[in-house]
């Protein structure tokens, strides 16, 4: 598990087996994921790292601009374009 900064030492409880089994799991299923960033609309200010399987709606504050903002996530992926006539394996063509 990578942590970018370290927990302030007074607010550390200590983690029971099972939760730490879960962290680690989760951290373990991430690995194969590709990550995207949550830019603000407003003022193009990073607000998160999303994972490619995150799905739903998601209300959260710009910590730049203050802008309350709702994002439905299944906009914001990059989806794969296909013309026909020029995917793999497809019959189509163009006429």
């Amino acid at each position: 598990m990578i942590q970018t900064t370290p927990p302030k030492t007074y607010k550390i409880k200590p983690m029971s087996p099972e939760m730490e089994q879960k962290v680690l799991k989760s951290y373990a299923e991430s690995l194969e994921l590709t990550e995207r960033e949550l830019r603000c609309p407003s003022c193009s200010f990073y607000i998160q790292t999303l994972f490619s399987d995150v799905s739903g709606h998601l209300k959260v504050k710009c910590p730049n601009c203050k802008v309350i903002t709702t994002y439905n996530l299944s906009y914001f992926r990059r989806q794969k374009r296909y013309h026909a006539g020029r995917y793999p394996g497809s019959h189509n063509t163009i006429r």
